[in-house]
């Protein structure tokens, strides 16, 4: 057999190409079947509809964030309405680039209940990035492959697992925007622009994350078309003149709009993590419960694309290239805390995770070749559906053992919410439902003591209501009360005062805790001994179920 090897470089792409001789007859009417657009749509449609299948599965999934997201929202849509919630919490809008559901939630509440409505804006955190991702692939190449449908494999990526929705949905209108960008800006430039200009103000508001990845995409696309074929010629200046023009054009509005808004003016305090915890946090994108799971799912997929690549049977958008490797160098020197806002650097590996489907495309694989990935790429894709819907199903036990035993907390109460530690009973932590914890991050239950709010109209510390970074503040005599940060107070610091100034900061409320709150609701209790007869001077048990142990302060 004659093979030879060619490598092909066109305006918007990096071609790897390997052309083999003819398929043989035999494989015609596979391929006839592959390349069918009807089995492509079939697909898309069934890998974006099985994206949803956890989400109707579960009322409330173990996403860390969100039942704080749906407490906020709910202050939204009926706080001010209530004469309980009214007294405790009042709507301050500002410029803040981090208000996608509240945006959105608060409308959908007022349309079905607020258990729905958070299920609906779930739904869109998986099926816009997933479809933005396969429509800018298209956009990319101009033609359809069953390896963009593998985009669901980053759907349930470890920060959508944390709850971090406005940054989901903000990265699926980016993407979307980018391929509008990328099919029409040739063609109609100026509705292109004036669609772009829109586009850019929407990811603003929605996650400031999802305006600088609107950016880069577009830009990159940009500097693609500039460069052109051949690295070496000097472009005309009036050509790139006009193009950054155009760009400056779409994104000034945001621009403007963030010097203007309050974050700009947070105090820059940057955190970064350790050498290894930077290597492990490249696998985000693939991330979720169980660590030895993913490892299964993901092996496939890179060697997939090493095979591709090593074998010269891929195409590799140009602008994809470019956006990709500023992500990775950006990744590399970002802290993973910056201006009070966590896991910071790990949000560019969620992107690059996506641009993987959106930039590369495997090439002149024989039809028994495409055939076989497809195959082993869909029991992959539904297993990990299967395992991520078993996992939130069972999580709804703990949902429910919480909502029952705060069903004495009376409305207008003030609980504090506590937290059995992991380190303090690590043979517990590793035997506890799966559920309940991210590995190497954060806890999964820690905002379910959100439903004292939804569910009895009380107030607890640890509600998404920060100055400058949500529209919700908390009203005097309740505002002394905030905790900084979200976690709950391990319950072991309610023995004995405060012994840090870092402490204090956190948790404000700890000294004389016993007068300021009613109740106190510790989670996770399983894995305290002898919690029955915790400070019994202090507090009188009401009730334990499960997870939850509900205190009533002795006064």
């Amino acid at each position: 057999m004659d093979v030879s090897t060619k490598v092909e470089l066109q305006s918007s792409e990096v071609t790897l190409a390997y052309a083999p001789s003819r398929p043989a007859p035999t494989e015609s009417s596979l391929e006839s079947v592959l390349d069918s657009p009807r089995a492509w749509w079939t697909g898309l449609t069934l890998m974006l509809a099985a994206l949803t299948v956890p989400v109707l599965a579960a009322g409330v999934p173990p996403l860390t964030d969100y039942p704080n997201h749906l407490a906020r929202c709910y202050l939204l849509a009926f706080g001010q309405s209530d004469p309980v919630l009214s007294q405790m919490f009042s709507v301050h809008w500002q410029i803040i680039p981090n208000i996608a559901v509240d945006l959105l939630l608060p409308a959908l509440m007022h349309l079905v209940s607020p258990l729905a409505a958070g299920r609906i804006v779930l739904a869109l955190c998986l099926l816009l990035p997933t479809s933005g991702t396969v429509a800018l692939s298209y956009a990319y190449f101009q033609r359809r492959s069953f390896w963009q449908l593998a985009a669901g494999f980053g759907a349930f990526n470890m920060l959508f697992l944390m709850g971090f929705m406005n940054f989901e949905l903000a990265i699926g209108i980016a993407l979307w925007g980018a391929a509008a960008w990328v099919q029409y800006r040739e063609k109609f430039p100026a509705v292109t622009v004036a669609l772009g200009a829109i586009v850019a103000t929407l990811t603003f508001f929605f996650h400031l994350f999802g305006l600088c990845f609107y950016a880069l995409l577009i830009g990159s696309y940009e500097l693609s078309m500039v460069v052109g074929e051949d690295w070496r010629t000097r472009p005309d200046p009036r050509y790139v003149a006009k193009r950054i023009a155009l760009l400056a054009i779409a994104l000034v509005v945001p621009v403007a709009l963030y010097f203007a808004s309050p974050l700009e003016k947070v105090k820059t305090t940057a955190a970064w993590p350790h050498l290894w915890q930077k290597a492990v946090g490249l696998f985000t994108p693939f991330q979720g419960y169980s660590s030895s799971f993913d490892f299964l799912a993901v092996v496939p997929l890179i060697a997939f694309v090493l095979y591709c690549l090593r074998q010269r049977r891929a195409r590799i958008s140009r602008a994809a290239l470019i956006s990709s490797v500023i992500l990775l160098v950006t990744y590399i020197v970002m802290p993973r805390m910056l201006k009070g806002t966590y896991f910071m650097d790990l949000r560019l590996p969620v992107m690059m995770g996506f641009m993987l489907f959106a930039g590369f495309m495997p090439r002149r694989l024989t039809s028994r070749q495409r055939f076989f990935a497809i195959v082993v790429f869909a029991v992959l894709f539904v297993t990990r559906i299967v395992f991520v819907t078993d996992v939130w199903v069972h999580s709804q036990r703990d949902l429910n053992d919480v909502r029952q035993v705060i069903e004495s907390v009376t409305p207008g109460s003030r609980v504090l919410a506590a937290d059995v530690v992991c380190s303090d009973n690590k043979a517990w932590c590793a035997s506890m439902p799966i559920s309940r914890r991210l590995p190497a991050l954060t806890p999964t239950y820690w905002h379910l003591a959100s439903f004292v709010l939804l569910d009895r109209h009380a107030f607890w510390p640890n509600i998404f209501a920060e100055p400058g970074k949500q529209p919700v503040v908390i009203k005097e005599p309740y505002a002394h009360l905030q905790a900084v940060d979200s976690p709950p107070v391990n319950y072991l610091d309610l023995t004995s005062a405060p012994s840090t100034a870092l402490e204090m900061t956190r948790f404000p409320f700890l000294a004389g805790w016993t007068t300021k709150f009613d109740y106190v609701l510790v989670l996770n209790v399983e894995g305290a001994p002898d919690l029955d007869h915790f400070l019994p001077n202090q507090l009188q048990l009401v009730d334990r179920q499960g997870i939850a142990a509900l205190f009533r302060i002795r006064k």
